[in-house]
This record gives structure tokens, C-alpha cells and sequence, in this order.
């Protein structure tokens, strides 16, 4: 994937696949301009396939951390209250 397809956020990606699956789906569209908006769906869902894998690795690891890390005794400030 280009980093030109990167620079898109997931919702960004989401939405314009959405808008690609509405043009796709009404059939006004040459074969030609169908493949290339197949294509661009495609890349874009790639793309944000990476971006979910990203984000569930993260709270993996973030979860694993948490289950490692030790109970401590809260305590609280005196100078409040």
C-alpha cells in the first residue's frame, strides 16, 4: 500500500467505501469505471483492515500489561478535603 493510501484516518476510509459500495450498487457505472472503483474499494479496505489489526494488537498488549501489574493501596492526598 502507498503511503498516499495511508494518509486517510479509519473513519475517512470507512466512509469513502461506503460511498464507493453506493455507486457501485446503483449499476450506472461502465465496467471500466466499476473495476477502477473496485480497485480503489479494494485498497481502501486493506487499508483499513491494517488499521483494525493495529488497534486490536494494541489492546492486546495493553491488556496483558494490565493483567500483570500489581494491586496497589490507594491513597489519598491529605491536603484535600
Amino acid at each position: 500500500m502507498s503511503s498516499e493510501q495511508q494518509q486517510f484516518s479509519f473513519e475517512e476510509g470507512l466512509k469513502k467505501l461506503e460511498g464507493i459500495v453506493e455507486r457501485l450498487e446503483s449499476g450506472d457505472l461502465s465496467l471500466e469505471q466499476s473495476l477502477k472503483l473496485f480497485e480503489e474499494g479494494m485498497d481502501l479496505s486493506q487499508g483499513c483492515r491494517t488499521m483494525l489489526e493495529a488497534a486490536e494488537t494494541k489492546v492486546e498488549i495493553l491488556v496483558k500489561k494490565g493483567r500483570n501489574r500489581k494491586a496497589e493501596p490507594f491513597k489519598l492526598d491529605e491536603t484535600v478535603g
